[in-house]
């Protein structure tokens, strides 16, 4: 194999997606293909290029499928084995009420809490607006450049609605052990080329981890939180 990037399609329980449908996208371009019967597939794409490496999600499945995603910066001619690369499921979440009701405070899934705005909220193009959700995703089913280089991984999950934006900051609380004052960055993954948003600031306050007042996250996708 040349250079390009290869893996493992897995769902939430480890076991291999044969045949399932895998994206390798960039900023101007998105690659197609079908995984092998056992899971494996393989992307030629020459150096240099930053890819978003994912599959799509799938709120009709039982359960419900969010997107796997994974960044990857293709810098030379090696071929880049990103290991499995685990498509998500997802829990009920919590429904969107009416913008009246704005500023919402939500319980998402596993001990995350966004307060949104629903009147800023922009679906991905065909998607309705109807809950968000959020799954913690386990360190060994995230990819190794989840996370920034240089920085230590808290937590990362996926969020639902997938790729919806907010034109207001969504504010953020996680659960966590860490330290009070421990000073962490929340970020999310682009899924159009796999770049990492600009950090929000948050801190720790011994049970949790939450955004600074006034700013938060503005896309649903993948959601790291890190320290240094």
């Amino acid at each position: 194999m040349g250079p390009g990037i290869t893996g493992i399609l897995k769902d939430h329980a480890d076991q291999p997606i044969g045949g399932g449908k895998v994206l390798a996208c960039m900023a101007t371009l998105c690659l197609f293909g079908d995984a092998e019967p056992d899971g494996s597939f393989f992307f030629p794409i020459e150096p240099t290029a930053e890819v978003a490496l994912k599959t799509l999600p799938d709120p009709t499945a039982t359960p419900r499928k969010s997107a796997a995603l994974c960044p990857v910066r293709i810098v030379d001619s090696s071929l880049i084995d990103v290991g499995s690369l685990h498509v998500p499921s997802l829990p009920d979440g919590a429904l969107l009420g009416p913008a009246a009701q704005d500023p919402q405070s939500l319980m998402a899934g596993d001990g995350v809490v966004l307060t949104l705005r629903v009147a800023d909220l922009t679906p991905y193009l065909g998607d309705t607006l109807v809950d968000v959700a959020a799954r913690r995703i386990p360190p060994s089913q995230a990819c190794p450049s989840v996370v920034p280089e240089g920085e230590a991984l808290v937590a990362v999950y996926a969020l639902h609605p997938f790729a919806t934006v907010s034109s207001s900051p969504i504010a953020v609380r996680a659960p966590s052990d860490l330290p009070a004052g421990t000073k962490v960055r929340f970020r999310t993954i682009s899924e159009i080329d796999g770049a990492f948003s600009e950090p929000v600031p948050g801190e720790a306050d011994g049970t949790s981890v939450a955004t600074a007042p006034q700013v938060g996250i503005s896309e649903l996708t993948w959601l790291v939180i890190s320290k240094e």
